[in-house]
C-alpha cells in the first residue's frame, strides 16, 4: 500500500512538472514586457543557417562523447542514489556505477534516435537563444524551445523528432531496468523527468554568460 503511494505520487510530481511547463509556455506565449524593444544582446546567434550532413555528424558525435554528456549521466545517476532506484540496484559505488550506465545508455539511445528522425523529417533540435533583452521574453524562449524546433528554411514547428527521441528512448530504457522500474508507467514518467530537465537546461544556456556555456 505505501510503496503503490509513492509510485502514484511520483507519478502526479511528474506530471505536474510537465504540465506546468506546457502550461507555462501557452501563458508565456501569448504575453510580453510593456516597453521592451526586441534588439539582439551582444552575444546573440548569428541569422539561422541549415545544418549540413556534417554538421549534424558532429552535433551527435559530441552528444555522445562531450562533457554534456558525463553531466547528464552523473546527474541521473546521483538522482537515481538519491531516491534509491530502482531499489534492486543498490546504494553505494557499484550501485551509482549501475545507475550512471543506465544513464548514459539512454542518453546513447536517445541522441541516436533523434539524430536519424532529425536528418530523415530535416529538424535541427540545436538550442538558439534569444534576441530578447528581457528576463521574461529569455524565459519564454527557453521553455518555448523545448517544444519547438527548426526547419532547413528557418521556420519553427513542434519538435516532434526531440519529443518522439525522449518519449522513444524512456520506453527502450525499461528493457534494461529491473521490475520496480520496468513498467510502461515508469517509461512515462522517465518521459516528464526527461522533458522538464530539457527545459532546465535551455534556461541554463539561456542565461550562463557565453564562456561557461559548454551545455549542447
Amino acid at each position: 500500500m505505501i510503496e503503490r503511494f509513492g509510485k502514484r505520487t511520483a507519478q502526479i510530481r511528474t506530471a505536474a512538472v510537465v504540465v506546468c511547463l506546457m502550461g507555462g509556455t501557452l501563458v508565456l506565449a501569448q504575453t510580453t514586457d510593456p516597453g521592451a524593444t526586441p534588439t539582439a544582446p551582444a552575444d546573440a546567434q548569428p541569422a539561422y543557417k541549415p545544418l549540413t550532413g556534417e554538421d549534424r555528424l558532429n552535433n551527435y558525435l559530441h552528444s555522445l562523447y562531450g562533457p554534456m554528456s558525463l553531466v547528464s549521466g552523473a546527474a541521473s545517476a546521483g538522482w537515481g542514489q538519491l531516491w534509491h532506484r530502482p531499489k534492486e540496484w543498490q546504494l553505494g559505488a557499484e550501485g551509482y556505477g549501475m545507475r550512471f550506465a543506465s544513464g548514459y545508455a539512454q542518453r546513447i539511445t536517445r541522441e541516436t534516435l533523434m539524430y536519424s528522425s532529425a536528418a530523415l523529417l530535416h529538424e535541427d533540435n540545436r538550442y538558439f537563444r534569444s534576441t530578447d533583452t528581457t528576463n521574461g521574453g529569455k524565459l519564454k524562449h527557453a521553455i518555448m524551445s523545448t517544444f519547438l524546433t527548426h526547419k532547413d528554411d528557418g521556420s519553427t514547428r513542434f519538435a516532434y523528432t526531440r519529443m518522439g527521441s525522449m518519449l522513444g528512448a524512456s520506453l527502450i530504457s525499461r528493457t534494461w531496468q529491473p521490475n520496480s522500474t520496468g513498467a510502461v508507467s515508469s517509461a512515462f514518467m522517465n518521459f516528464g523527468t526527461s522533458v522538464a530537465v530539457s527545459a532546465g537546461f535551455n534556461v541554463a544556456k539561456e542565461f550562463l554568460p557565453r564562456k561557461l556555456r559548454f551545455i549542447k
